[in-house]
């Protein structure tokens, strides 16, 4: 039988356990805010996961809201040992070093290698707990019972994702030192919400995003492995933009293995509604848009291409067409909050950043 806490709450029933929630997301910000009572975390990288947890069983979600339980089979066998009946869980997937820092490359040979059992989960949010519909409840207090649970828990498997007294401006610079992704600021008294909003901001110390895998390049006269990918971002009405081109950073073995898999997505004309022109030296093949990477980046040219960018790896947790550029806001600023965007260069274009968020 379970060990239940009495402040987690041992009985079941009260309100009835959600179906499905959708996660919430953060948006890009420029720099910290300076007002506010804010709560941050480390930005980890890898899956977004949310976890429903009923009678003790756990399902594992990605962020997509595909069933990925039986990929991760030892961490949900981990999560089943929670002392908990029933309950939503929201974290991060990772993988980790020796050195005890994500490794999102890692994280992906894992799964390519069907090998995921020191998959790690970090806890952040908990919005559902025995009965208790814990989204309308401030995010200070969630955490709070969501430390409790996962102290009750045994398993080096599921670990709580501790926030940070240091001023925000510090734990970046000290994040990006130690080659993290970045730092997560969440508001303490915000409500759950699905969905992007200022509640929750991220900061980075690269720009990097997900981009769709629109085709790629090849020697000319050859069928010659792949040398770049084509990357693009959907507009505001749906409509895919080239977005630059990105060389593929892959081993041999997992770059074969990208290429056999992307011949099923072959068409003849590009999904681009602006495709980058010719070149003599190289052949273009053009794919459906289903595929998502991830890259990183130093800035976005006027013309909407990314400069100098670095291949990240493939993305399985988030579909195509969820990818648009990611918005920069100014949280001081009501006026730069996040608008519908446009084709680029429309009415509804939001402002862009010159420089690494």
């Amino acid at each position: 039988m379970k060990r239940r806490s009495a402040r987690t709450g041992g009985a079941s029933g009260g309100e009835p356990l959600p179906e499905s929630i959708a996660p919430q997301l953060a948006t890009l910000a420029r720099r910290p805010p300076t007002s506010g009572d804010w709560i941050y975390e480390i930005k980890f990288d890898g899956y977004r996961l949310m976890c429903r947890i009923d009678q003790g069983k756990a399902k594992l979600i990605t962020r997509g809201g595909h069933d990925w339980t039986e990929k991760m089979r030892t961490l949900a066998t981990a999560i089943d040992e929670m002392p908990v009946n029933n309950a939503w869980l929201d974290g991060e997937v990772v993988v980790l070093t020796d050195s005890r820092v994500p490794d999102f490359n890692a994280l992906q040979n894992a799964f390519d290698r069907r090998s995921t059992a020191e998959l790690t989960f970090f806890a952040f949010d908990m919005p559902f707990l025995n009965g208790r519909d814990l989204r309308e409840v401030p995010l200070s207090q969630r955490r709070e019972l969501l430390g409790e649970l996962v102290a009750q828990t045994s398993s080096e498997r599921i670990r709580f994702s501790e926030s940070f007294t240091e001023d925000p401006e510090s734990l970046l610079a000290s994040a990006c030192r130690i080659r993290l992704e970045g730092v997560v600021g969440k508001r303490a008294d915000a409500r759950y919400r699905p969905g992007r909003s200022t509640d929750w901001i991220k900061l980075k110390c690269l720009q990097r995003q997900e981009f769709v895998f629109g085709g790629y390049t090849r020697l000319a006269g050859g069928r010659s492995c792949m040398r770049s990918l084509m990357l693009g971002v959907h507009e505001r009405d749906g409509s895919l933009r080239f977005a630059g081109t990105v060389k593929a950073e892959l081993k041999p073995r997992p770059l074969a293995e990208l290429e056999k898999k992307a011949t099923k997505l072959l068409r003849g004309d590009p999904a681009f509604y602006n495709p980058p022109p010719r070149e003599k030296d190289r052949d273009f093949v053009w794919l459906e848009p289903e595929f998502v990477v991830e890259a990183s980046f130093l800035e976005w040219t006027p013309s909407g291409e990314v400069r100098d960018p670095v291949f990240q790896g493939m993305r399985e947790d988030k579909p195509a067409t969820a990818v648009t550029e990611e918005t920069v806001v100014d949280v001081d600023e009501p006026e730069s909050l996040p608008q519908a965007k446009g084709p680029r260069g429309s009415p509804g274009r939001a402002e862009r950043s010159s420089s690494p968020a």
